[in-house]
């Protein structure tokens, strides 16, 4: 098995295994008590469709998933701090 090959069996095993693992974040999205989990699900989401944008530049060997991979986790990242203020500020009316 030429090395090639092992890559590009590992990566859909791990796009499969990433696929399968985005049901408890989704069940998290959809069924959490509070608004704070179901971000943290949402972002969780996000990451993981990243991870398998990654696996798939991999398996296909197009260098272009990788720029859209970085844009992607930035928008999450500013994203993230963008709703986290939100939620403190509104936790911080509150009281």
């Amino acid at each position: 098995m030429s090395p090639e090959t092992f890559l590009e069996y590992s990566a859909v095993g791990a796009i499969c295994i990433m696929t399968v693992s985005m049901i408890f974040p989704l069940l998290r999205l959809f069924r959490g008590p509070s608004l704070p989990d179901r971000v943290v699900a949402l972002d969780q989401i996000a990451i993981i469709i990243v991870c398998i944008i990654i696996c798939d530049t991999i398996y296909s060997g197009m260098g272009s998933g990788l720029d859209v991979a970085l844009v992607v986790s930035l928008l999450l990242v500013i994203g993230s701090m963008i709703i986290a203020r939100f939620l403190h500020k509104r936790r911080s009316d509150n009281d």
